[in-house]
């Protein structure tokens, strides 16, 4: 456990980390080169470490139907899958729980999403976004951080059209699937309606609800509108921090109403290289209190952080990054979060 995440702020007590990575694109990486190696110190260090799971891992199943050969041929959609090994490089690298609320969870069917979660939950790790039916998709992984507190994490596919949100296989009633926000990008009544109902469930176990959002445009490094519409309803809906994932580059953050969004973690890790970050959130109990940077680099299918003498310049450029999203979106309610790093 880090006893100080910031000069200007010391945790005692209670105090844990919320380590939070990006996506976890293994496809086209040998499980044997541990590409999680390098940055397992920092999840093992922290209170609870989350990622987004992005390829399943399995190597069961036919191709879903859902996304067109024609689609995948002109690479608008893309149909991929990693070696289950890569369940003990999760595990080692102290993964606690994984969100599986995404655009690649169902390629390879019911059968596919069966084997991965049912390796997952032998490698003791907690899983949310996905399940057998609606209501297994749409419930919360609860885990515990390593002081006691309870923390609910939601998962959910929330691209703007319902074509998208289809084309990835939502849950029904009674057959397998992820869990989706079909808002139709606009963030209304019912969409409120919505998001205090999931903060108002978990709320009854949980003391810190999270939730991982799968959302916006890929390599755009500035969250679109709804985006931020829909994060910053989710705090109003109660939710105590946000994350997002799917543009696979790093977007800034920012604090809303005294909690912090981070709009898009990037690529965990991926067969391409790239910069990336790992955000350590200081809690004391179920209180944040503080955002550090960790940066960090792919390179050959594994991450590591950098050296140190690229430290200040990476952290700088994720400052301007939170700079864009208040520019863009300016708000009252909404600040800059003062990072360390």
């Amino acid at each position: 456990m880090v006893a100080s995440l910031a000069a200007t702020v010391v945790l005692t007590g209670s105090a844990w980390t919320f380590a939070v990575g990006g996506d976890v694109m293994l496809n086209g990486i040998k499980p044997s080169s541990k590409p999680l190696a390098g940055v397992a110190s920092l999840f093992r260090e922290a209170g609870l470490a989350y990622a987004n799971l992005e390829i399943p891992l399995t190597d069961q199943g036919t191709a879903t139907p859902r996304k067109s050969a024609a689609d995948v041929k002109a690479r608008r959609q893309f149909v991929l899958r990693a070696v289950p090994a890569h369940l003990e490089g999760l595990r080692a690298a102290g993964l606690d729980v994984v969100s599986l609320g995404n655009n690649h969870a169902m390629d390879y069917g019911p059968e596919g999403l069966a084997q991965m979660t049912g390796a997952l939950a032998e490698a003791g790790i907690a899983f949310c976004g996905a399940g057998t039916n609606w209501a297994q998709a749409m419930a919360p992984a609860f885990v515990r951080a390593s002081d006691g507190t309870e923390t609910a994490v939601y998962s959910m596919l929330a691209f703007r059209t319902r074509g998208g949100l289809r084309a990835c296989t939502p849950a029904g009633t009674n057959s397998p699937g992820i869990g989706v926000l079909a808002f139709d990008a606009t963030i209304g009544d019912r969409a409120r309606a919505t998001l205090r109902r999931l903060v108002d469930a978990a709320r009854s176990r949980a003391d810190l609800v999270v939730f991982a959002l799968h959302w916006g445009t890929e390599r755009k490094t500035v969250p679109d509108p709804y985006q931020v519409a829909l994060g910053r309803a989710a705090v109003e809906a109660g939710a105590d921090l946000v994350v997002g994932a799917h543009p696979h580059v790093l977007q800034g953050a920012e604090v809303y109403r005294g909690k912090p969004i981070l709009y898009s973690m990037g690529n965990l890790v991926s067969a391409k290289p790239g910069a990336t970050a790992i955000m350590e959130l200081g809690y004391e109990g179920a209180t944040w209190k503080s955002l550090k940077v960790r940066p960090c680099a792919i390179s050959g299918g594994k991450v590591s952080p950098v050296p140190k003498k690229s430290r200040a310049a990476a952290i700088e450029a994720f400052r301007g990054l939170c700079r864009s999203v208040a520019k863009a979106y300016p708000d009252a309610n909404a600040t800059i979060p003062e990072i360390g790093g």
